[in-house]
């Protein structure tokens, strides 16, 4: 498992490059058409940067933590260990364009989901997901969260984890993230904890990169069984 500033400081990095990325596309619109947005796999290629760097065991990015279920479906961000589980995982999730926060949500819950599973069978030693989304985004989320359940793991408070009990993934709404390939056998309770965010902003847009640790809690049942 990482040092907990190991990650603050890539976190911190990465962010740094987005920042980066963000005012030379700024400066750039001002004389010519351009994409006016940071591509997920530019923060994905900077994390990995930031994770690889003093380090001499491998990071990489899609790659596995299992052979089958959501496991076998690569994951964005792999920190190799000298032992056959990985040291840390990060699956990232890349608002886009639009307003349809609810279906982006949704996603990330699908991420966190496959992070619980994956640490509660020990394929990595720390599962984290990392979230980048507009500020807008963010002050619509807690009104959304307090009427929906689950949702509240997407923003824990800096000093209090979020915890729900996995069987409010019985519902319809989470039928299309189980025919996808999710394991339908979840920890009992699903836990998300703050390791840090960080704001990048720009003339044109602002975007804030929260990563959360992800943890699954106790034994694993069927919540999709009638």
């Amino acid at each position: 498992m990482l040092e907990p500033e190991a990650v603050s400081a890539a976190l911190l990095a990465a962010a740094g490059e987005v920042q980066a990325l963000m005012n030379h596309l700024g400066l750039a619109a001002r004389s010519a058409p351009t994409a006016k947005f940071v591509f997920e796999a530019d923060l994905r290629a900077s994390l990995r940067r930031a994770l690889q760097f003093g380090r001499s065991e491998l990071v990489s990015v899609e790659t596995s933590l299992g052979k089958g279920g959501s496991l076998g479906q690569p994951s964005d961000v792999v920190v190799a260990a000298r032992a056959k589980v990985p040291q840390l995982a990060v699956e990232l999730q890349f608002h886009p364009r639009g307003e349809d926060h609810a279906g982006f949500a949704t996603g990330v819950i699908g991420d966190i989901v496959k992070m619980a599973v994956a640490k509660s069978r020990d394929a990595v030693e720390q599962a984290t997901v990392l979230i980048a989304a507009p500020s807008r985004f963010w002050r619509w989320l807690p009104g959304f969260a307090e009427e929906r359940l689950g949702y509240e793991l997407l923003n824990p408070e800096a000093d209090t984890p979020a915890s729900v009990k996995s069987d409010f993934l019985a519902g319809s709404t989470w039928d299309a993230m189980f025919e996808a390939g999710m394991d339908s056998n979840v920890p009992d309770r699903l836990w998300t904890s703050s390791l840090g965010s960080v704001e990048a902003k720009s003339p044109w847009t602002e975007i804030e990169l929260h990563l959360l640790e992800v943890k699954g809690l106790g034994a694993a049942r069927d919540v999709r069984a009638e």
